[in-house]
């Protein structure tokens, strides 16, 4: 009997290992980047409503469309609906309009538009301190390249100043 067990643990730590092997293996074969990260996420100096309002006035400041519609307390949503409190947690939607329509007026883009607006998180962990995270645009325009690449070269660095707390 212990054999058996010992056989059938044996197996399944095989099968973990052969099953981590093939993702790292899929991972690289379909030109993924050890450490690639699809989101981004920032620590905050300031506090939640702070930081809230530092965002919005850079990509104002910045030339983004950031409409009141677009924003979205998770935090009062999700308590309405499964009434759990997951704490402070906003989501500032915004978009930079002519950066948007070059993409979209290209057939093959429209499906991006499931990714639009740009999405940027606000959200207090059980630390007490308050974080920011967003679309890693870098890695979006290296997996799709060409003009999705020059538009994410274009973006990136606005978003980053988006972030600047001083």
């Amino acid at each position: 009997m212990k054999a058996k067990l010992n056989a059938l643990v044996a197996c399944l730590l095989m099968g973990f290992a052969l099953a981590q092997a093939g993702a790292v293996l899929a991972d690289e074969s379909m030109g993924v980047p050890a450490g690639f990260k699809m989101l981004i996420e920032v620590p905050s100096p300031l506090g939640f409503e702070a930081t809230l309002e530092r965002i919005e006035a850079n990509a104002k400041d910045l030339g983004w469309k950031v409409p009141e519609k677009w924003k979205v307390d998770f935090q009062r949503n999700m308590m309405k609906v499964t009434d759990t409190d997951i704490g402070p947690n906003r989501v500032l939607k915004m978009c930079e309009p002519f950066a948007a329509v070059k993409l979209l007026v290209k057939d093959e883009y429209k499906q991006l538009t499931a990714m639009m607006p740009c999405t940027i998180a606000v959200y207090e962990k059980s630390d007490g301190k308050t974080y920011v995270a967003m679309m890693n645009l870098d890695a979006m325009g290296q997996m799709y390249g060409a003009d999705v690449q020059e538009m994410a070269k274009e973006l990136a660095p606005q978003m980053a100043q988006m972030l600047k707390f001083d």
